[in-house]
């Protein structure tokens, strides 16, 4: 069952890529499928987020880049500890008060990704890092929703979320002015 009707110009292609493929082997088994466009979108499944995806396109489109990543403020829990030689620990840091950011799985690549992403190689760890040596990778920076569902515990919070009626991520149940109907 269709949500909308805004999907008439879409082509969407089911590809058996391989189950044991790298993500970047995987694009590059579909990439035939992408006619050419200069710029294409790939996400890991697994994710939900109210990212304005619309925004993060515009972004990358006025941008002299290879690809961009969306990037999500860490979601652990987890504290890192300073430890020194002597075995003394010098300080602990929530991981949640660094400066740090997490790959969010989100992406607007263009094809020059391919020429970075090696037989049966990885798209972050082989494309993305060598477009970031080459100065051609962005990230857009999402402060908002993002929660992955790599863990029971993980699918089990989203599914209680959904089940009360929370669920930022839904962002085709909101009206024109964000409010949810």
């Amino acid at each position: 069952e269709l949500l909308s009707t805004d999907i008439a110009d879409w082509t969407i292609t089911f590809a058996q890529t391989g189950i044991e493929s790298p993500i970047g082997e995987r694009l590059r088994r579909v990439r035939h499928h992408l006619d050419g466009d200069e710029m294409f979108l790939a996400n890991y499944a697994d994710v939900l987020t109210d990212a304005p995806l619309p925004e993060m396109i515009d972004n990358f489109a006025r941008r002299d880049a290879g690809a961009s990543m969306m990037v999500v403020p860490p979601q652990s829990s987890f504290h890192c500890v300073d430890l020194g030689e002597d075995g003394l620990v010098g300080g602990i840091t929530a991981v949640s008060d660094m400066p740090l950011w997490e790959n969010g799985g989100y992406f607007v690549l263009r094809q020059e990704v391919f020429d970075h992403i090696p037989e049966n190689g990885d798209l972050v760890a082989d494309g993305c890092a060598q477009l970031a040596k080459r100065g051609r990778l962005v990230a857009h920076q999402h402060r908002g929703f993002w929660k992955p569902t790599d863990t029971v515990k993980e699918r089990a919070a989203l599914d209680e979320a959904y089940a009360r009626g929370d669920r930022p991520w839904a962002v085709w149940e909101r009206d024109n002015a964000g409010v949810s109907v």
